[in-house]
Order: C-alpha cells, then structure tokens, then sequence
C-alpha cells in the first residue's frame, strides 16, 4: 500500500508540476501586460525610450472602455508630431494618423498615443521640427510602477500550486480508504 501511494503522489505531482509550467508557460508569453489585465483607472507610468533626446519626463496611463492611452510628457519641445510605428511607415501614413503635441498649462509638449501594451516594445517615429524629418524611437511603458490595485488578477503561481496539492491530498485520502476497505474485507473473507 504504501508502493501505490507512493507513486500516486508522485504522479500528482508531476502532472501539478505540468499544471504550474503550462500556466507560467502562458503568463511568460503573455509577460506583456494588456488591457484586460488591468483596472479602468489613470495611473503614472514610467516610459523608457531608445533616445535620450526623446526623454519623457511624465506620463499618465489612461485604463478605460477596454482601451489603454497615454499623456506623454517631454523635457523639450523639438518634436512636433508622433507616428505609432516607424519612421518609414509615418513617411507612408496619411497626416491624420500623426499626433500632434498639446501644450499643458506649464508650456510642455504632450501627445496622448494608444498604448497596445505594457512592458514590451512600441515603435514610436517622431517628426524633429528643426531636421523635417522622422526619427524611429522604441518606447517601453513600464509596468513595475503601477499601484497593486491597477492590475485586474495579478498571477501567481500559488494560485495553481495550492489546488494541484489539495486535489492530490484528495485522491490520495481516497485511495488509502478505498486500499484500507478491500484489506479489511479480504481479512474478513479470510484471505
């Protein structure tokens, strides 16, 4: 008896190990963060770029209607439009697709751009008002800054573990009554 349960327990434990690795599996895939992840909310965000000259020194993440937005805010103002791609796909795109800079009240440039996700790499193409033309940016809207609360169901992977080890404490409790009634009732029978 002490065989079959044994290797009961290590088959539930393999099969909770494959349980956990496929849902790790599906988390690092997905490691980027979507809007589905998160709560309706604005929160601040930090934005790494590829350029130093385009440095973003506050950024708003606006969470809302199954969308997200960001209020980008640059240290200067030599940008006067933004692409969301890059720079020779902003060459091809018509005019309309182009974010225009917005003064806020202290005089600084922002761009409100869609924000597809979090942690992963955005092409962002940005037209130099003094060159005339386009420079490719990679911008990383970070998500390690965000307040606990903005995320919708954070993962972890003792949201897996525990259910895998109850069901297993399960089946084994099962097993042992099932093995402990077919004893006594051989030794009942006289066998």
């Amino acid at each position: 008896m002490k065989k079959f349960i044994s290797i009961m327990f290590i088959i539930i434990t393999i099969l909770s190990f494959f349980a956990v690795t496929a849902n790790a599996e599906d988390v690092s895939e997905s490691s980027k963060i979507n809007v589905e992840n998160l709560n309706e909310g604005v929160y601040n965000i930090d934005v790494k770029s590829s350029s130093s000259m385009f440095k973003i020194v506050n950024c708003e993440l606006n969470v809302s209607d199954g969308k997200m937005t960001a209020v980008m805010t640059l240290s200067g103002k030599g940008y006067e439009k933004l692409f969301m791609g890059t720079g020779e796909e902003a060459l091809n795109a018509p005019d309309e697709e182009c974010i225009y800079f917005v003064e806020d009240s202290e005089g600084k440039y922002t761009y409100t751009v869609p924000v597809e996700a979090l942690d992963t790499d955005t092409n962002c193409a940005a037209w130099s008002i003094r060159k005339e033309k386009w420079y490719d940016r990679v911008l990383v809207f970070q998500s390690d800054a965000l307040p606990e609360e903005a995320f919708a169901k954070p993962f972890n992977v003792m949201y897996a573990v525990i259910p895998s080890a109850a069901a297993a404490a399960v089946v084994i409790v099962i097993v042992c009554v099932i093995v402990k009634k077919r004893k006594n009732k051989g030794n009942e029978n006289g066998d």
